[in-house]
């Protein structure tokens, strides 16, 4: 035990990680002056109660299903534990009043408010696309807090992610579902942060990101493309995953046949054309009005900067404004960079492997791809690493290994230093954000080229391994590289009664 702690002191990942649980304690420990106890004095009784009752009863039904499923255990308790935590925290963060709720979505709501169900439907309000409105149309219509219910419905939006990403988790590694990892990735802060604090809406788009990758890896084409379809009509950050779809399209299966098919792929223009264009269209809206949303967001809309609060490598440039020319010759090579990287990682990945890849490698290439193209695209807002940020948990839950939780851990540190900024101005120290995504994508990188190995030079090798290991492995030495020695066993190494059938 001494040998192995001693180790670790040693391992440039623990000291990461412990720098990164000092910062986000400090930003937590500054946001916890904001939690308030919901009472009648400024909501009604009925949105009071709301409140308490609606978050409730996501965790009264997990703990039901744990308890069939777990009978009486300590596993049990622990994940009823977990749920108990993560439902007083959403508690106390109800009351929290952001810049967004007060300064749009309020005024959103109010407008649909006073217009009728077919004006409603035909108009557009806010810079959000339809679908997301439907649910606007439909809370202004309910004589409750409205801020209780767009964080309520992010909520459940949240639970509904969260029970997909265990249960990809779960067929990858061939086990049961955890209701242990569900109880941590409700906990957190990317979860608690955006939804129940926030009353933002990314883990829509994000929770039909990662159910079409379950799909994808059960060779279900239709209900992956369906969902691809659906997260387009959420809002258009999807599309950080949607090159990953090539690869899932081209490669193999180890065991023989492909993961997605072809023909099916016009579902996804179908599904999202009925859901963003009929609704309005039927009720006297424009066509052209509907897609105007999405093309000002991609080219007006995060402000007039090349960054908006995002921790990625273009923070540091988000002083240059539109109108000037180094605005436009940055925008155009930042976006070219993000192109050519994205497009060495899929041929790469495609010809390093022969096409065929498993079911680890694939969910790590969504992790990857959603990563850079966030990474290094301009003009993207502090949420956007959003989905990266959920596969990062889902690919550690599978791999369980130090550098992919170092990297998820450094992820999450810099999302937080961003939301504590952009939420209740925290200290500035949002600047060094990019240091820690840069280091994120160092680990992730050299993760990359040992799935996907290359000819590469000596001094990469040496790196790879530097990174990977936490010092230089020589071909020709017998040691055992010292991540794998805290690594879990492979799923094919468990017993038999351990894994579950497919």
């Amino acid at each position: 035990m001494k040998e192995k702690l001693r180790k670790s002191i040693k391992d440039y990942r623990f000291w990461t990680v412990a720098v990164c649980a000092v910062i986000v304690a400090v930003l937590l420990a500054y946001d916890f002056k904001r939690f308030t106890i919901p009472t009648p004095t400024n909501v009604s009784a009925a949105s009071c109660a709301f409140i308490y009752v609606a978050t409730a009863l996501p965790f009264i039904i997990l703990c039901i299903i744990a308890g069939l499923k777990l009978k009486k255990s300590k596993t049990l308790l622990v994940a009823c534990g977990l749920f108990a935590i993560s439902y007083i925290l959403r508690i106390l963060l109800a009351d929290f009043v952001s810049h967004d709720y007060v300064n749009f979505l309020s005024h959103w709501l109010e407008a649909y408010r006073n217009l009728s169900i077919k004006d409603s439907l035909s108009t557009q309000v806010g810079n959000y696309p339809p679908l997301y409105n439907y649910f606007l149309i439909a809370f202004s219509r309910i004589n409750l807090f409205d801020m209780y219910l767009l964080k309520t419905f992010s909520f459940y939006g949240e639970v509904i992610t969260a029970v997909l990403a265990i249960k990809l988790v779960a067929y990858v590694r061939k086990e049961k579902f955890n209701f242990v990892l569900l109880g941590l990735l409700l906990l957190m802060p990317i979860f608690l942060m955006d939804s129940s604090q926030w009353g933002q809406c990314d883990t829509f788009y994000t929770m039909c990101a990662v159910a079409g990758v379950y799909f994808a890896l059960r060779s279900k084409s239709i209900p992956c493309f369906i969902f691809m379809g659906l997260g387009l009509a959420f809002k258009m950050q999807i599309l950080v995953i949607y090159p990953a779809g090539l690869i899932l399209m081209l490669a193999k299966k180890p065991e023989g046949g492909k993961y997605l098919l072809w023909r099916f792929i016009w579902i996804i223009p179908l599904v999202f054309l009925l859901i963003s264009c009929l609704p309005p269209m039927c009720a006297g809206g424009s066509f052209f009005k509907i897609f105007k949303v999405y093309f000002e967001q991609a080219t007006e809309g995060n402000g007039n900067g090349l960054n908006l609060h995002c921790a990625n490598l273009l923070l540091y440039l988000s002083t240059i404004r539109r109108g000037s020319i180094a605005y436009y010759i940055l925008l155009i090579l930042f976006i070219l960079i993000t192109a050519v990287v994205e497009t060495f990682i899929i041929a790469h990945t495609l010809k390093s492997s022969k096409r065929i890849l498993d079911k680890e490698k694939i969910v790590f290439a969504c992790l990857l791809i959603s990563f850079i193209s966030v990474f290094f695209m301009p003009k993207m807002l502090d949420r956007f690493f959003y989905i990266a940020e959920i596969f990062g948990a889902i690919y550690f839950f599978i791999k369980r290994d130090k550098n992919s939780f170092t990297a998820s851990v450094l992820l999450e540190t810099a999302q937080i230093m961003m939301f504590a900024f952009v939420l209740y101005h925290a200290p500035r120290a949002f600047v060094f954000s990019p240091l820690f995504t840069t280091f994120a994508l160092i680990l992730l990188a050299a993760r990359f080229f040992k799935y996907f190995p290359c000819n590469k030079p000596k001094f990469l090798h040496v790196w790879v391994d530097a990174i990977e290991y936490g010092k230089v492995i020589k071909p020709e030495s017998n040691e055992t590289p010292p991540s794998e020695e805290f690594a879990n066993e492979s799923v094919t190494d468990l017993p038999p009664k351990q894994q579950s059938e497919e």
